[in-house]
């Protein structure tokens, strides 16, 4: 029950967020050559730019975040958790390093959230939980969005990218093997949308 509503909580917070940003001019999603390592925005995006983000965010290597993993093991270094609502998605990055994103198909989204302690220790905690679900994973030939009402967690690791998915039905009942997975994905969602609001 408690997980239920948890999960309407949160449902309600990404509706609120999926029309906010739908009529909502922010700052542009361009990095520009003079802001620092030390710079403490979140860029929220202005045009929709959401296909070419989320691609964006699949081909990010170990070597680009400036990882060494080892070789001898799948090891997962990055999540990326699609969410479908009501004909919109939210999409949910986060990396080994911290970094953390939320992009919305509607347009609009969360950009650089890691730089942020409570977003980058959330996400650090949601990929060492990823790595234990690696499991009940296959590997990924597509990168395709998920149907109605279903959620997909694809898992950038040293060896390809790998899926998992489930229907949100199985969250709301407690009945997911990828409950605690997706309550740390939220987590992520939940720590952005703190950030944003600063």
């Amino acid at each position: 029950m408690t997980y239920t509503i948890i999960g309407l909580v949160l449902a309600g917070g990404l509706v609120f967020y999926l029309t906010s940003f739908r009529n909502k001019s922010t700052t542009t999603n361009q990095h520009t050559k003079s802001e620092t390592a030390t710079t403490e925005k979140v860029h929220k995006t202005e045009e929709n730019a959401y296909e070419e983000l989320r691609n964006m965010a699949f081909k990010v290597t170990p070597e680009q975040l400036a990882l060494s993993l080892s070789t001898d093991k799948t090891i997962v270094y990055g999540v990326v958790m699609d969410w479908e609502m009501g004909g919109a998605t939210a999409t949910t990055v986060a990396y080994q390093t911290g970094d953390a994103s939320l992009y919305l198909s509607s347009g609009g989204g969360v950009i650089g959230g890691g730089k942020h302690q409570n977003v980058n220790s959330a996400s650090k905690q949601f990929i060492s939980l990823a790595q234990t679900f690696l499991d009940k994973t296959a590997k990924a030939e597509k990168t395709s969005l998920p149907t109605i009402n279903e959620i997909k967690f694809y898992f950038l690791t040293n060896k390809g990218v790998y899926v998992g998915q489930e229907q949100m039905k199985n969250f709301e009942n407690n009945s997911s093997l990828w409950l605690k997975l997706f309550e740390e994905g939220n987590n992520v969602l939940s720590e952005l949308r703190k950030t944003s609001e600063k």
